[in-house]
């Protein structure tokens, strides 16, 4: 069976964590974790669960960084694949360990993609047009190790691993992102970001979800709500791939009439 590492930065997690931890020691082998500074409970309630391989701290803000380091301590656990998501990430509770091993006893994928829900409260998600969009795309990823693996060395946003070659397949594995749930905590989110960025405020200000559309949740991904919702966002998916295949068809037309004059 393939061994399956998940590595977490985090920091002043304890909101989230035994929620995640609940969610993850089920479907992971090893969790590999690095803290940046935590001041609650977070590493000592970490540090204390037997999945806890490894924990790492680091100090002052720089996501490239942290995720690198990070990387190479979860090489160390040998592992077969990788997962990253944050501890304020929680996978659909229909879903098991027998789940994400049919997808990595795949010999042609590489890596799995997952989409991801921004939750308002505890039962209803965002529902605008902006943000079924937003997760119609798949914004989480499950990698097969590979040496060429690596994260963009950005300060803030640098997102899933680059270098993984190879066949991806987007899946209706569904993740809750409860981050905004939580006023006090999008608060400090927005200051830590707002020192980096301070010139993106409207985008640290659409944390807060104002004025959203709320969605009610079915954590059953087998009901016919769960599947005419994926439905919908594959729909959606595809409404934004025609036009780039469009596009690279006309560009590559162009190119080679442009090279037959």
């Amino acid at each position: 069976m393939a061994k399956l590492v998940m590595m977490l930065r985090v920091k002043d997690g304890m909101f989230f964590v035994e929620e995640w931890l609940s969610c993850y020691e089920k479907l992971v082998d090893e969790i590999v974790v690095l803290d940046n500074g935590s001041t609650d409970a977070t590493v000592m309630r970490l540090s204390a669960h037997p999945k806890v391989v490894d924990l790492i701290e680091t100090v002052g803000y720089n996501e490239g960084r942290d995720k690198n380091l990070l990387y190479e301590h979860v090489r160390k656990r040998n592992p077969d694949w990788c997962i990253w998501v944050d501890v304020d990430e929680i996978f659909e509770s229909g879903l098991t360990r027998s789940d994400f091993d049919i997808l990595m006893a795949s010999k042609l994928v590489n890596k799995y993609a997952f989409r991801r829900f921004h939750f308002i409260d505890r039962q209803y998600f965002a529902g605008s047009w902006y943000r079924l969009n937003y997760s119609s795309g798949h914004d989480r990823i499950m990698w097969r190790e590979n040496r060429s693996g690596y994260f963009e060395n950005l300060i803030i946003d640098s997102p899933n691993v680059k270098g993984i070659n190879g066949l991806k397949r987007n899946t209706h594995f569904r993740l809750k992102h409860l981050g905004y749930i939580n006023k006090e905590l999008v608060d400090k989110k927005a200051e830590i970001y707002r020192e980096i960025i301070p010139e993106k405020e409207n985008i640290l200000q659409s944390m807060y979800l104002h004025g959203e559309k709320k969605i009610l949740w079915v954590d059953d991904r087998n009901d016919v709500r769960a599947k005419r919702l994926n439905f919908l966002l594959d729909i959606i998916q595809l409404s934004h791939i025609f036009p780039k295949i469009k596009n690279r068809v006309v560009k590559y037309f162009k190119s080679f009439t442009k090279g037959n004059k």
